[in-house]
């Protein structure tokens, strides 16, 4: 045991031990008669209990309670409502990877470890739920009695894990176990959807009553965050009334500010069905329509109402094709957005307006027939001509929309007497660069397939088929075929590149192609061709 000069050391912890002041040395030095040596002693003993009522006056006069108000406000400003969001979200998916490594624990009958692995998965809810119940105000009555069912189910599950007592090599009953934490975790899901939903409604309502712009264009940006951390946070903002909020403001001059952001906002959040049918509810494609056709409205607005009529028109939404007020306002759309693609020279903003063209024709037959009265063959082949198509993923929006374009005969001819061509021609030799990402390679796949898919339906016609031949399609096609390289491995640029060759064959005759051509690509069956062009590029490997 060692000491210190003003401390003492016990192991690894130190006691602060003060040091006895020797004040009669001191004053013995400079103090020679005893009784005032006896007074001063006296006076220094009494001195710590003497206090100064000016000190305490002023004590009296500081406010403490303001002190401690103002740093809670503090507190409570920083620790936004998204914060909160995200610590709960960020703590559930803990212990749902906390669920599932017990339950793998079970399956693979490691006893030593379930014992332990359960006392923690309970702990850690219940600290969650303390969590849940610090961040959320006036809790309503149905997340009470959600978290009353997991208290209950934890503490079956503590008794039952305690009765167990030591495993000596038998093996447990495991059903009762697995049941109860079953329970346990659908339980605990609901309870975190339920108070992620309900933090999701308070911040939705502070949209609706907010009066400051910096607090509406911050709560905005919040759900746009949120949106883009998955479908379910979308599904739960738009079950709890965000897209019809996002609307309201939208409609609002006064909200004129957010206009753009609430925009993106809805786009982000409509990439689940629910989401589709809260924007029907709202007439959000009547809203849509309204922004698009507005002489007034910024380029940078309409983009933004573009990106969401691209996004609620995704073939790969299940909902897509029966959106309310859709088909009564298509032929406006469309006119808007081919405008739009006109009118603007920004690279971004033509990808937005024909995603949405291009997603539009895959809803209804009639979209065509407004294509072709708009005048949007020539649109799009000029619009590439003076390079507004400039990425991979624009070009695959035009190659669809004139693909299908072709299918119609009247559109077929709007699409020749344009050189489009020329352009898919041109399509079909697009390369991604090297260092390309995966999306652009992909894009290009696509564009070589509706490239492909256009000329096919174009070649109906012989005189386009002959326009083919002569500007030198067939080695091409050719060379898709039977290059995997080239294709990228993709059998749909494949299956669209034989059905092409095949067309103009039987249009234009075999004199153009070689025998080698004639007897794999021509002659067999599309599927014996297919089989082919696989055993060629086994070959190469």
């Amino acid at each position: 045991m060692n000491f210190s000069q003003g401390g003492a050391q016990y192991g690894r912890y130190h006691y602060y031990q003060p040091q006895k002041l020797r004040w009669s040395s001191h004053l013995q030095s400079r103090v020679k008669l005893p009784t005032e040596i006896d007074s001063v002693q006296k006076w220094l003993s009494e001195l710590r209990w003497n206090t100064e009522s000016e000190c305490m006056s002023v004590l009296q006069g500081k406010s403490l309670v303001t002190k401690q108000s103002h740093d809670s406000s503090t507190v409570s400003s920083a620790k936004s409502t998204k914060d909160r969001l995200d610590a709960i979200r960020s703590r559930a998916h803990v212990i749902s990877a906390e669920f599932a490594k017990l339950f793998k624990k079970i399956e693979k009958e490691r006893w030593k470890h379930i014992k332990g692995g359960a006392c923690r998965i309970t702990s850690q809810v219940r600290s969650l739920l303390h969590d849940i119940n610090t961040s959320i105000q006036d809790m309503p009555p149905y997340l009470f009695e959600e978290e009353a069912v997991i208290i209950e189910e934890s503490a079956k599950l503590a008794q039952y894990i305690d009765s167990l007592g030591e495993i000596n090599g038998h093996k447990p009953n495991t059903l009762p176990l697995v049941n109860m934490l079953t329970t346990i975790g659908q339980s605990f899901s609901a309870v975190v959807d339920m108070a992620l939903g309900y933090l999701i409604q308070q911040m939705i309502q502070s949209i609706e009553d907010a009066t400051s712009p910096h607090f509406i264009s911050a709560s905005l940006s919040h759900l746009i965050s949120l949106g883009l951390e998955g479908e379910h946070m979308c599904f739960l903002i738009a079950r709890e009334g965000g897209v019809r909020v996002l609307f309201e403001v939208c409609r609002q001059s006064k909200f004129e500010f957010a206009h753009s952001q609430a925009l993106r906002a809805i786009a982000t959040v409509c990439c689940v069905s629910e989401s589709i049918l809260e924007l029907e509810k709202a007439a959000g494609v009547e809203c849509l329509t309204d922004i698009l056709c507005n002489e007034g409205t910024t380029e940078h607005l309409r983009s933004e109402a573009a990106g969401v009529v691209a996004q609620i028109t995704s073939p790969c939404l299940d909902h897509n094709q029966h959106i309310s007020g859709f088909i009564e306002n298509m032929e406006d759309l469309i006119q808007a957005l081919l405008k739009l693609c006109m009118q603007t020279h920004s690279h971004e903003v033509f990808l937005l307006a024909t995603a949405a063209i291009a997603n539009i024709t895959f809803m209804d037959s009639m979209a065509c027939d407004s294509l072709m009265q708009f005048d949007a063959a020539r649109i799009m082949i000029e619009a590439c001509q003076v390079n507004k198509a400039e990425s991979m993923f624009a070009k695959d929006q035009v190659a669809t929309i004139l693909a299908n374009m072709a299918v119609l005969e009247n559109c077929s001819a709007e699409i020749t007497e344009n050189n489009g061509m020329e352009l898919l021609l041109h399509f079909l030799h697009q390369r991604p660069s090297p260092q390309a990402a995966e999306a652009e390679r992909s894009a290009c796949e696509r564009v070589h397939q509706k490239a492909a898919i256009a000329l096919t339906r174009l070649s109906k016609d012989a005189e386009n088929a002959h326009i083919i031949v002569e500007l030198g399609g067939i080695p091409r096609l050719v060379q898709l075929c039977r290059n995997i390289t080239e294709r990228n491995n993709s059998d749909g640029v494949l299956i669209a590149c034989l059905a092409a060759l095949r067309k103009i064959a039987t249009v234009c005759g075999v004199q153009e192609f070689s025998a080698a051509d004639i007897q794999q690509l021509i002659k067999p069956t599309l599927v014996d061709s297919y089989l082919i062009c696989s055993q060629l590029e086994e070959s190469f490997v």
